[in-house]
């Protein structure tokens, strides 16, 4: 017999593995990308001293970014089972991990805040999540 073994159901043996696997992988880049994201806007908010519209703008999408880390963290944290309730609607998790590694370089480089939320608020969509950035 040639090919990989597959179980009752006719699924590739490993793929729950493989499955399980990419759901770690993409929500370790996740949980990156809003740490470090969330460092840069924070620099955001320092440099916006006396620009109090800015600053609640800010400070509103680091609320975001606040949450989003806390529901991963608590993915990473509560074991295979919750990170498969909260990715099993994504169809593409390798996807996912290099946009937020992707997210996570223009975050440190400072570069393009707004672009890196975009690209955050895009991961969110596509693991079925609710509620955008605001």
């Amino acid at each position: 017999m040639t090919g990989a073994r597959k179980n009752r159901t006719g699924a590739r043996a490993g793929s729950a593995i493989d499955q399980a696997e990419h759901q770690l992988k993409a929500l370790k880049a996740l949980r990156t990308a809003y740490q470090v994201t969330s460092r840069a806007l924070s620099d955001e908010i320092d440099r916006a001293r006396n620009d109090l519209d800015r600053i609640g703008d800010l400070g509103a999408r680091l609320r975001w970014l606040d949450e989003r880390h806390s529901l991963v963290r608590s993915a990473l944290v509560g074991g295979p089972a919750y990170a498969d309730y909260l990715c099993g609607d994504c169809t593409d998790l390798p996807q996912v991990r290099s946009l937020a590694e992707t997210a996570a370089k223009l975050a440190r480089r400072g570069a393009d805040v707004p672009t890196t939320l975009n690209m955050l608020n895009y991961i969110d969509h596509e693991l079925g999540w609710a509620q955008g950035a605001p």
